[in-house]
């Protein structure tokens, strides 16, 4: 069934069964003495577990999701997890189609502007990001769903941008532009926008201006001068000026996030902006005019698509083996989660149900899923961590899938739902309606460690008589709000992954034999 299976015998397995166990005086819980009917106890259960990667990872930016819209560029090196990059792949389009401008009107410039949404990755230090854009030579092709595959042709609005997914570009920039990136602002203006918003000037608020060449800045005055249906019709701009590939530099240090939607809050800027100048026949005097392009929505009917780029350089590190997605190793004996371009630890709840079928008569109490993080000084774990289902070939499971239409959704009617996508997740749901926060598994940074409750799911799991619908094996993925717009990653031990049990069982005295 899986990796375990396959190493139950090796010498660090040995011991996985040497489970801590406590039972509590029950007068602590509020029975009486010798004449107590029920035995409170507590149990720490080890998790076997394995190392692998996937790859569904979406990075494609979707206004009709509630999900963080963002786009990464930027490079870091990290000792455990290699180098890693990302870079982004936008279009735009004129915000207002129709305009009119003289003919005696003339260029002045052309201007990415993107604003920083203040995410960033790569250490603490103060260091210099360049960015590069370039020409795309194809467009960002919206695709039919049902030319999607079967498991998400009936999500609305997907589209296939993953993390490894790109659009070949013209190699020759069209602009540059370096910053600064001092992680200590980012983190104070980050949080003054969410909690001290008046007290931040939204016109001092860090953007990065790209100047575009004369070259693109004359292709686009002399497109929109023209009038022609094919600036005034998106999805035919698009075909014409197919976009722009934003990429780092191979000196950064840092991956940062841009915001793009213009409208998202007073502090967002990205755009294109086109300046050119009116001139006054009668004086010659010059009127300076912008025309701007979004690079995120022009209106509710028409979506700019836009998506990032995610790779990693694993060589020489604990992780150069894991060249095949949903393939399990062992690797150093470390586990590893990392989102964006991700890598994920697979954990498997068999040893639950050994102890937990020696008891019939349990009654679950408090089952707590936890991890201990050995390495969070350098780079920030993830905030939360998720579970999700994986079958015997650990293909994820989609809810909107007519294939996989057979899962037992129903049996776990209180700790198991799907995702924003459609991908069968674990937790601890209190209606139908919950999807949110009560599903992800948190990280505590003061006592560097990951918990969850699963108490329902584990009661379940155990009452179920089926063995096919008891499904015990999940990969533990970051999240951080969504895995494809971050980088954060985490480290841990083997050990250190387990479920705390706080069980309680009747207890039968001679009177009632």
């Amino acid at each position: 069934m899986s990796l375990w299976g396959r190493i139950a015998g090796s010498a660090f397995l040995a011991f996985i069964f040497i489970i801590s166990c406590r039972e509590d005086d029950l007068s602590t819980l509020g029975f009486k003495g010798s004449a107590n009917k029920f035995k409170a106890s507590y149990i720490e259960i080890p998790l076997p577990s394995s190392v692998m990667t996937y790859d569904s990872v979406r990075t494609f930016t979707d206004p009709n999701q509630m999900l963080d819209h963002r786009l990464l560029v930027g490079r870091y090196v990290d000792n455990a997890f290699g180098e890693v990059s990302a870079e982004a792949y936008t279009q735009f389009g004129p915000l207002v189609p129709t305009v009119t401008i003289p003919e005696t009107a003339e260029v002045s410039a052309a201007y990415l502007i993107l604003s920083f949404d203040f995410y960033h990755y790569g250490g603490n230090e103060i260091g210099n990001n360049t960015f590069t854009v370039h020409e795309l030579l194809d467009s960002i092709p919206p695709t039919d769903p049902n030319e999607l595959p079967a498991t998400v042709q009936r999500v609305a609005n997907y589209q296939p941008y993953y993390f490894n997914s790109t659009v070949p570009y013209d190699p020759t920039p069209i602009g540059t532009a370096s910053f600064q990136v001092d992680p200590e602002v980012f983190d104070q203006t980050l949080d003054d926008m969410k909690n001290n918003p008046s007290e931040l000037d939204h016109k001092t608020i860090d953007t990065l201006a790209i100047q575009l060449n004369d070259d693109f800045a004359t292709r686009l005055f002399d497109f929109a001068r023209e009038q022609t249906n094919d600036y005034k019709n998106q999805r035919r701009f698009r075909r014409i000026f197919k976009g722009f590939a934003i990429r780092p530099s191979a000196t950064d240090s840092k991956i940062v996030g841009f915001n793009q939607d213009i409208d998202s809050t007073k502090f967002t800027k990205s755009r294109l902006i086109l300046n050119y100048d009116e001139i006054n026949p009668n004086n010659g005097e010059k009127t300076r005019k912008v025309l701007e392009y979004s690079i995120y929505e022009i209106s509710s009917s028409s979506v700019v698509f836009n998506f990032s780029r995610i790779t990693a350089q694993r060589g020489g590190t604990a992780l150069a083996s894991l060249t095949t997605p949903r393939a399990e190793s062992e690797l150093d004996g470390n586990r590893y989660c990392q989102s964006g371009n991700p890598v994920a630890t697979k954990v498997y709840f068999d040893k639950f149900l050994e102890f937990a079928d020696t008891i019939p008569n349990a009654i679950f109490n408090s089952v707590e899923f936890s991890i201990d993080v050995d390495d969070a000084e350098t780079f920030p774990p993830p905030s939360t961590l998720r579970l999700r289902y994986v079958d015997e070939n650990n293909h994820f499971i989609n809810f909107y899938s007519n294939r996989e239409s057979d899962i037992a959704f129903p049996v776990y009617p209180a700790s198991m739902t799907y995702d924003e996508e459609g991908w069968y997740i674990i937790g601890q749901r209190l209606n139908s309606a919950t999807v949110g926060t009560l599903f992800d598994i948190n990280y505590d940074p003061e006592n560097r460690q990951y918990r969850g409750d699963l108490t329902d799911y584990f009661q379940t799991l155990r009452d179920l008589q089926d063995d096919e619908l008891r499904y015990t094996d999940y990969i533990l993925y970051a999240k951080t709000p969504h895995a494809g717009i971050s980088v954060n990653r985490t480290i841990f031990k083997p050990e250190n992954a387990k479920l705390k049990v706080y069980y309680t069982v009747p207890v039968l005295n001679n009177n009632q034999q």
